[in-house]
């Protein structure tokens, strides 16, 4: 076989250098001209529309739970109401996974332009809406039902505890929250939604 030339040998290094230059050039090439990408504005709308379901469906079912509890405190036995504080607990043992699931599905859509935020209760500002069911599963998870004792006055303190965190904190959140995402779906989506959030009577 017979040797390359200078000349051949001299080609291939300069297209080797080449190829290098290329693979050293279009990664911060690609960076610095990078647009960012939105999702498809019908997946935004279906995403934002089943979470919207979803959180009316908490939303209900923490309701349902906060008024059986709210009837349970009129009673004089220290059994029905503990009774009755264990079923709250039992029926909360979904809901935090169920507000993660939510937040998985909003967090796909903030990128959207003009995407609504959550509460103004920190110093750094409003948390994403998705942050916020977050922060609502920690809260829900960590409420420690205290249903044992045997004492009607402890009981109901422990009562009117729980229907604070629950009714007033948390179902208050999901139903603000949820109507910010139908008011972004009718206002940047340019979506009409013939439907409202259904609500039950505060207790």
């Amino acid at each position: 076989m017979k040797p390359l030339s200078r000349a051949a040998v001299a080609a291939v290094v300069l297209a080797l250098m080449g190829v290098g230059a290329v693979h050293a050039v279009t990664p911060a090439f690609g960076e610095l001209h990078r647009e960012p990408v939105l999702p498809e504005k019908q997946v935004v709308l279906k995403k934002l529309l089943f979470a919207a379901g979803l959180m009316n469906a908490v939303y209900l079912g923490i309701n349902d739970l906060v008024a059986a509890l709210q009837l349970a405190k009129k009673a004089t036995d220290a059994k029905g109401l503990s009774a009755q504080l264990f079923a709250v607990m039992v029926g909360l043992q979904e809901k935090p996974a169920m507000l993660r699931h939510i937040a998985g599905e909003i967090r796909f859509c903030e990128a959207w332009p003009n995407f609504p935020v959550g509460f103004p209760d920190s110093p750094e500002g409003c948390d994403p809406i998705s942050r916020e069911f977050e922060i609502m599963a920690d809260h829900i998870e960590k409420l420690g039902i205290q249903y044992q004792s045997t004492s009607l006055a402890t009981l109901k303190k422990e009562a009117d505890r729980v229907v604070f965190a629950l009714f007033w904190t948390d179902s208050e959140k999901i139903r603000t929250l949820c109507h910010s995402i139908l008011t972004f779906i009718r206002m940047e989506l340019k979506e009409d939604l013939p439907f409202e959030v259904f609500a039950k009577p505060r207790p």
